[in-house]
């Protein structure tokens, strides 16, 4: 049953992900960078993945999140 908790994670995670940035603009940026949601969500698996953390749900959320980010229009790193 862990693809079931997988993609239940996804739905949650693209839908948590979307609502929380169309609703509470929370952003993490600089003068120069800014990190979108895709890439914090890269950066929270990547530990993960070294520490072999395999719980189904939570990368399922953690990919919803980063797939809900790489649809937008404007993902740049740079800020312009």
């Amino acid at each position: 049953m862990e693809i079931g908790l997988y993609s239940l994670g996804i739905v949650l995670g693209f839908s948590i992900v979307r609502w929380f940035t169309e609703t509470i603009k929370f952003h993490v940026r600089t003068d120069r960078l800014w990190l979108h949601h895709w890439i914090i969500a890269l950066i929270v698996m990547l530990p993960l993945f070294y520490f072999e953390l395999d719980h189904p749900l939570i990368w399922g959320g953690l990919t919803g999140a980063a797939l809900e980010g790489l649809g937008r229009k404007n993902w740049s790193i740079r800020r312009k």
